[in-house]
């Protein structure tokens, strides 16, 4: 009670212990007060910094997080490339399908030109018999090692090339290298002589003479023709796809076509020399008495020209009736 009273009493003795701590209060706000623009300023030319030491993230990273499992799986099953080939395409192509499936394709020429040197021993020996049985293909195409050779992505390449060597009727030569050179130059003499190229100057009936021996002969070799499942590429670019998807160098080496009735004019140039031989062989005989002469039958002559046309027509004729199966067949 005592103290109680003594406390009311004197309500000043505590008075000088909370001064000094409403000054420190009082200073500690005049100094921010005065800090505050400093402080601001500071942070200001610190901010350009701080960004420049934390970049943005990179886009390629964040469209590689965007890119579905879905789309990879879709990509690699059309053409069978790697899963992280394909998710790389698909970044590059910003999620598009088919910028990514030309970036692939793209990567693997590069791919097949690196490789186009390599040894090629083992391959495959690949049949095809159109429908009906008019028409065979046999073809060899040659792979690096016996693994690829036997795997179901090879034997798919085979027996494609196979059916495109059936649809293309007019194709004798794997590559141009194949094509002698008698008969480029024989060729190139025939158009020489053309009337339309008559009163040119050389260089230039040079010129035109080189660009139609090479479309002739482009329509013959096997490499240069237009995919029958993607006309956008050639068989050539075909095979160098699988050259990236399996990873060796792929080569067509030969192949052979058998057409039903294409055995009949060779026959019948052996049978007309049959004939001739006999009758060098057989003794001579007494002459006949002369018999009168009959009226010969009226022969038709059919110009080469004709000839030429006709031949044209009809394998433009096959082509179609074999492209319009072929297409069947594949869907």
């Amino acid at each position: 009670t005592d103290s109680m009273v003594a406390r009311a009493a004197s309500p000043t003795t505590r008075a000088p212990a909370r001064r000094p701590a409403a000054m420190k209060q009082s200073t500690l706000a005049v100094v921010l007060v005065l800090a505050a623009p400093v402080v601001t300023r500071a942070f200001r030319l610190a901010a350009p910094t701080a960004q420049t030491a934390t970049p943005a993230r990179p886009r390629s990273s964040a469209l590689r997080a965007t890119i579905a499992a879905a789309d990879v799986k879709a990509l690699r099953d059309e053409s069978g490339a790697g899963m992280m080939d394909c998710k790389k395409a698909l970044v590059e192509a910003e999620g598009d399908k088919e910028k990514a499936a030309e970036w692939l394709r793209v990567k693997g020429l590069a791919s097949a030109a690196k490789k186009g040197e390599r040894a090629t021993k083992e391959g495959l020996v690949e049949t095809y018999v159109h429908t009906g049985g008019r028409l065979g293909v046999m073809v060899e195409v040659n792979c690096e090692t016996d693994f690829v050779s036997k795997g179901p992505k090879f034997k798919e390449l085979t027996k494609m090339v196979a059916m495109q060597i059936a649809a293309c009727p007019g194709v004798e030569f794997v590559t141009f290298d194949e094509i002698p050179e008698t008969a480029i130059d024989a060729e190139r003499k025939m158009e020489m002589q053309a009337e339309d190229l008559a009163g040119k100057p050389d260089a230039i009936k040079t010129k035109i003479v080189e660009g139609r021996v090479q479309k002739l002969f482009k329509e013959k070799v096997l490499l240069e023709q237009p995919y029958i499942k993607d006309p956008k590429m050639n068989v050539d670019e075909f095979v160098k796809s699988y050259v990236a998807t399996l990873g060796e160098n792929i080569q067509i080496a030969r192949f052979t076509k058998f057409e039903l009735g294409g055995s009949v004019k060779q026959d019948d140039d052996e049978g007309g020399e049959a004939p001739a031989a006999a009758a060098e062989a057989a003794p001579e005989q007494a002459p006949t008495p002369p018999v009168a002469e009959e009226e010969e039958a009226p022969v038709v002559v059919v110009e080469d020209a004709s000839l030429a046309t006709l031949k044209a027509e009809l394998k433009a004729e096959l082509k179609t009736e074999l492209m319009a199966e072929l297409k069947k067949e594949l869907a």
